[in-house]
């Protein structure tokens, strides 16, 4: 009998945790139902399943501009340190790891010049400078992007510019009266940068975040401008045909629609759509159910490339079908681990210490992160030179 009393406590708080961790009460869970949708969408685009999946990351880029507005343009007072701590511990300890495992894994046996690429791509990813990287050395949709476990990294480094972007806005926008204005400016500036790129036929535009900052904007302008006041019905009407819109972006859309693309403001713009509606009844019933995959999105989208990559090095043959199919299901399990013993972790330290505590932390981090990228840079140079 005493037995079973102990027992029972221990499952009950085991479904607690699993409850808090991936279905949170306390932010909204269609929101990180988006974010399981656009991983779902990016995985499936480079196992090669669905021809529009790339507009995946538009919606994460979206979605960001939408929180970081919350977190920065909307905090009075604007918490700089706090702003900076919370990215560094979410972000960093996760994407270290990641490079860390992966160099170690494949650096030792792959030829020289692969060698020299692949430290460099990660020395570049840590210093968030990956999509400059990029821009300079391949395509993301030719073929030989099979070859760099860490040029997914791209978008994450397009991320935090615009981090560094929104902390420079959130310090110097409380000086103006015409915020509206300057986001606004901002919105339109990069929109018809990125329509002027199309034309000219930029395809490395697609890396470029002064293509992009349209898209990060878009979500940070939800919170300037006052919300429509819509019925039950017209906002379940208006969710259903945002759905319809990013579903049919995911299923049809081409590569030539890839940013710097205008047929971008569509599926960006129906992102932002969900955004403004409160919980519709159509956002419990087809996004929520996808919010534990989106509640480790970080971890999936940081874990998923490199195992396909990897996959590619090490088979015979090119990885598709069931192959694929097996490599993502050890991708999630890889994933999920790094969710719950690296990023959420991470999250959890820095919110339990005291602030100085904190801060040296955040500064060891930086300091990690920086010692290996030198050593990758350290690698790449001697692989190149012999």
């Amino acid at each position: 009998m005493p037995q079973t009393e102990q027992t029972v406590p221990r499952a009950s708080s085991w479904r607690d945790r699993i409850r808090e961790e991936f279905f949170p009460r306390n932010r909204r869970r269609d929101i990180d139902g988006l974010r399981g949708l656009a991983i779902t969408f990016v995985v499936l685009f480079h196992a090669g399943w669905l021809q529009g999946g790339f507009i995946g990351v538009d919606i994460f880029v979206v979605i960001s501009g939408y929180l970081m507005g919350r977190s920065a343009l909307m905090q009075h007072p604007f918490q700089p340190v706090r702003f900076v701590c919370r990215r560094l511990y979410r972000l960093l300890p996760a994407l270290t790891v990641m490079i860390a495992v992966v160099s170690a894994s494949m650096l030792w046996w792959v030829l020289p010049g692969d060698r020299a690429d692949i430290a460099l791509n990660g020395a570049y990813a840590l210093t968030y400078l990956s999509n400059i990287w990029a821009s300079g050395h391949v395509g993301y949709f030719e073929g030989q992007s099979i070859a760099y476990p860490f040029l997914h990294t791209w978008s994450l480094s397009l991320e935090m510019q615009f981090y560094a972007l929104v902390f420079i806005m959130a310090l110097l926008l409380p000086l103006t009266r015409h915020r509206k204005f300057v986001l606004s400016a901002i919105f339109a500036l990069s929109l018809g940068y990125c329509l002027f790129s199309h034309f000219k036929g930029e395809t490395q535009a697609y890396y470029n975040i002064s293509d992009r900052i349209w898209q990060f904007s878009l979500g940070t302008l939800i919170w300037i401008f006052p919300r429509p006041n819509l019925s039950v019905r017209a906002a379940g009407l208006i969710h259903a045909m945002a759905l319809m819109v990013l579903v049919g972006a995911g299923l049809f859309y081409t590569l030539a629609f890839a940013c710097p693309s205008g047929m971008m403001v569509f599926p960006c713009g129906a992102v932002a759509a969900i955004l403004m509606l409160p919980e519709t009844w159509l956002g419990r019933l087809c996004l929520v159910p996808l919010s534990p995959l989106g509640v480790m999105s970080y971890s999936v989208y940081l874990w998923h490339w490199p195992g396909l990559v990897i996959a590619n090095y090490l088979l015979p043959a090119q990885v598709y079908g069931l192959t694929i199919a097996a490599v993502m299901g050890i991708v999630l399990v890889i994933s999920l681990l790094s969710y719950l013993c690296i990023e959420r972790t991470g999250l959890d330290y820095e919110e339990a210490v005291p602030v100085v505590v904190r801060n040296r932390g955040a500064v060891m981090l930086v300091g990690a992160g920086m010692m290996l990228a030198a050593i990758l840079f350290y690698i790449s140079y001697v692989s190149r030179v012999h």
